[in-house]
């Protein structure tokens, strides 16, 4: 099944919208989870690559031979099973564009989780890559060029990502040759009633920033728009341009003084001034502060030819680029081995 934006044929019958057609495939799905005992049963647990409020993600090795994968983990006493099926069949639906992290198998249910395996990137995230300095621009370029497809993609589906920044791009090899957009969590259909962030967001454009509760917007597609805005800015300079966008925060306000001021002055605030002005004419466009105006992700296509300012050479990351496959899969979070862990890890049943 297909998620698309609606439409209306021929016959004059409008076609099932993505809304619809979500919603449908989930219960279909529902159904279909495998319920098991543990996780141990399928597979073995190697260590943890990350976790959060949702729950965690771990490395594993299928049991039955095949590469390793990424297990994420959904608490079932927090996430509702309606919220894990939506993410779940997301995922497998929008799984063969190489720019979005692939789904694979079937749901999987055990006493204390839901569960799902994806494809594993052996680099980890890139806020890794970020830690001391920004990329080069040959890998900014190919970072941006990878995203901007992933959420035409979407866009083109009906989705809004709605979640885009460096913890969810996903890296699988040390110069950025293959990067994907992963967590699909908040990805929700085109139009889904949207509120502001429930803390402040350096990735959130001021449209969503600015609503009070119970207030809710349209999810739109310049959302995404404006987040990959933000995370070029991220990958050229290793940090966040703002706080939260919004007055009184002193580098937002810089920015949209320079975006709405007539006639525009030449040259802009620090640190933006660094960008060449192809470079800068595309933050422009992704980062306008009208979302009605706001530029689709494709317009990256426009200027990744011409020179975007941006220093470093070619070769990426000196010290990422040097660590052996095996250092880069243990990650940060790296330590013994989940079969060595008690209950607190997984649901703790015999191997």
């Amino acid at each position: 099944m297909e998620l698309r934006a609606p439409e209306t044929p021929v016959d004059g019958d409008p076609e099932e919208d993505t809304a619809a057609a979500l919603q449908r495939l989930v219960e279909l799905t529902a159904t279909r989870v495998t319920p098991v005992r543990s996780l141990r049963v399928q597979y073995r647990l190697l260590r943890k690559l990350g976790s959060g409020s949702y729950g965690r993600v771990l490395l594993a090795q299928p049991r039955q031979g095949g590469p390793a994968v990424a297990l994420k983990l959904l608490r079932r006493d927090s996430v509702l099973r309606a919220t894990f099926l939506r993410e779940f069949c997301v995922g497998r639906c929008v799984s063969a564009h190489p720019g979005l992290l692939q789904t694979l198998g079937g749901p999987l249910q055990t006493p204390r989780h839901f569960a799902f395996a994806q494809e594993y990137a052996p680099c980890g995230d890139l806020s890794r890559m970020l830690q001391e300095k920004g990329l080069p621009e040959l890998m900014v370029k190919r970072v941006v060029v990878q995203l901007a497809g992933a959420l035409d993609f979407l866009h083109g589906r009906g989705l809004v990502h709605a979640d885009v920044k460096p913890d969810n791009v996903l890296v699988f090899d040390p110069l950025c040759s293959r990067v994907a957009l992963g967590d699909l969590g908040l990805t929700r259909p085109e139009g889904s009633p949207t509120p502001a962030p429930p803390v402040p967001l350096p990735t959130a454009p001021p449209e969503l920033c600015l609503l009070l509760p119970p207030d809710t917007l349209p999810l739109r597609p310049s959302v995404d728009s404006w987040a990959l805005g933000v995370l070029l800015f991220c990958a050229a300079m290793a940090c966040f341009p703002w706080d939260v966008a919004l007055a009184p925060d002193p580098e937002f306000e810089a920015f949209a003084g320079w975006m709405t001021t007539r006639p525009q002055p030449p040259r802009p605030p620090a640190p933006w001034d660094q960008f060449a002005p192809p470079a800068l004419t595309l933050l422009q466009g992704l980062l306008d502060l009208d979302p009605d105006t706001r530029s689709p992700p494709l317009a990256v296509l426009d200027v990744l030819g011409d020179d975007w300012g941006l220093e470093g050479d070619a070769e990426g990351p000196r010290d990422l680029g040097r660590l052996s496959f095996e250092e880069v899969a243990e990650g940060e979070e790296g330590g013994s081995s989940l079969e060595e862990c008690t209950d607190e890890e997984e649901d703790g049943d015999p191997r």
